[in-house]
């Protein structure tokens, strides 16, 4: 692990908060409420700013190493992806998801840490900060444990105790991710005024949107639809009926966004995605496949409205256009994390597991009317289940790593992509612990066929 890393760092990153950024020393962070709140607003500063897993990492390296996204990029690390032939001393796979995950994870245990010293704080406050802290540390634990397996789940800033933490069984870095989202719940607030009304801070809908996927990835239907309700039958929250509106500031499916917060730009997933050129190497490095532009129905709006297109003298590339801007000194999109149709299709498919037929299809429904399809002809278990995959890969493509994540938690990802890629092997579902890492704790093993 980093840990020697994230602590030369964690003071200096810990105190940086949206532009323009102002220093605060340690001792004074946690001494009043809007020190203590600029400090974790911080947290999502870091999102923005570091080139990782948060910047449109995941999409980009997720969606090549799956059947998303065609990768034009040469360089090794890259190619390495996008060929499922990752090697333990990748630098990507370090730098772009392991530390950065644990950067933000350190840095909600400090302010965990700080909370809990601190008496210059209101109760409120201290409440949805921590909230906040732990919503956090799941959240990053969550993409660590799906991308990685077995993962130590850090609680502390200790680095004598980080640096021999081991790897804990998958199930155990679930239950801690389930406690901690349970306690954020509690004290997260019900609706956006502690952000000035902008839902860019995790709420309470926040922690339990977060929960119905975990539950769902564990299997428990029942939790699963449960949460999924909570988060469908708040009225803060509400589907888009203009698939251009989605991914607007604020917008009513919104449930967390990350605020872009580089002078002169959108969102990464803009930058990254939108094709004003032919592909290169370098600053527009992927397109869509084939497989997936062909996935779409005929009358499916999202096909007009979320794929873009670029053509010239030598063919024609197909791109996601989810977001429309990508270098523009006015702001006018924010990057989604947590949107409401991803509670729609985790209800659906719980209420699939559990048989509910008629459920399931009003939910399923629900999604393909809003994009101009008409009402799903699945009629039992198996047809639904279907039915709701192809929904999720229409639906949430290039969004977060939900296709790479989908195939590897139902257990498909050697049946589509051992036809895709020329080097798959089953194991190439799981990353490898970055061999830096090994070499600093020897506590961490490594995954199976690295």
């Amino acid at each position: 692990m980093v840990i020697a890393l994230l602590l030369c760092t964690a003071c200096n990153d810990f105190i940086e908060i949206d532009p323009p950024k102002t220093e605060i020393s340690n001792e004074n962070v946690f001494n009043n409420d809007a020190s203590a709140a600029s400090a974790v607003r911080g947290i999502y500063s870091l999102m923005m700013t570091n080139p990782g897993f948060t910047r449109a990492g995941m999409e980009e390296y997720t969606g090549i190493a799956s059947d998303e996204l065609i990768s034009y990029a040469t360089r090794a690390d890259v190619v390495q992806f996008y060929n499922n032939s990752l090697a333990a001393t990748n630098n990507d796979v370090l730098g772009v998801f392991w530390r950065e995950a644990y950067r933000y994870i350190n840095n909600a245990n400090a302010v965990l840490e700080g909370l809990s010293k601190s008496t210059g704080i209101s109760s409120a406050m201290r409440n949805q900060l921590a909230g906040e802290a732990k919503f956090i540390r799941a959240f990053c634990h969550f993409y660590l444990v799906n991308l990685f397996g077995d993962v130590p789940y850090l609680t502390s800033t200790d680095y004598r105790m980080n640096a021999k933490a081991v790897r804990i069984p998958t199930a155990q870095i679930y239950e801690n991710m389930e406690m901690d989202l349970l306690e954020a719940v509690s004290q997260l607030s019900e609706d956006y005024k502690f952000s000035a009304g902008e839902r860019i801070q995790p709420n309470k809908g926040a922690a339990i949107a977060l929960l119905a996927r975990l539950y769902l990835y564990l299997g428990e239907w029942e939790k699963a639809e449960t949460y999924a309700t909570q988060v469908i039958g708040n009225p803060l929250y509400s589907l888009e009926s203009d698939l251009n509106r989605v991914f607007l500031p604020n917008s009513a499916e919104s449930i967390w966004q990350l605020r872009p917060v580089i002078p002169g730009s959108n969102t990464p997933q803009g930058q990254l995605f939108i094709l004003i050129g032919a592909p290169n190497a370098t600053s527009r490095r992927v397109s869509l496949t084939p497989h997936l532009v062909n996935a779409f129905e005929v009358d499916d709006e999202r096909r007009a409205k979320w794929v873009g297109t670029f053509t010239n003298a030598s063919g024609t590339w197909h791109y996601p256009y989810k977001y429309k801007v990508g270098l523009n000194p006015v702001l006018s999109e924010y990057a989604t994390v947590l949107r409401l149709a991803e509670q729609y299709l985790i209800r659906a498919e719980a209420r699939a597991r559990l048989n509910d037929v008629a459920g399931a299809q009003e939910d399923l429904n629900a999604i393909r009317n809003r994009s101009g399809l008409e009402n799903t002809s699945a009629f039992d278990q198996p047809t639904l289940l279907a039915a709701i995959e192809q929904e999720r890969r229409v639906e949430l493509f290039a969004e977060w790593g939900h296709r790479w994540l989908d195939i590897k938690r139902t257990n498909r990802a050697n049946e589509i992509l051992s036809l895709l890629k020329t080097d798959w092997q089953a194991t190439d579902v799981l990353f490898p612990i970055p061999e830096s890492e090994r070499l600093l704790n020897p506590g961490l093993s490594q995954n199976d066929g690295y």
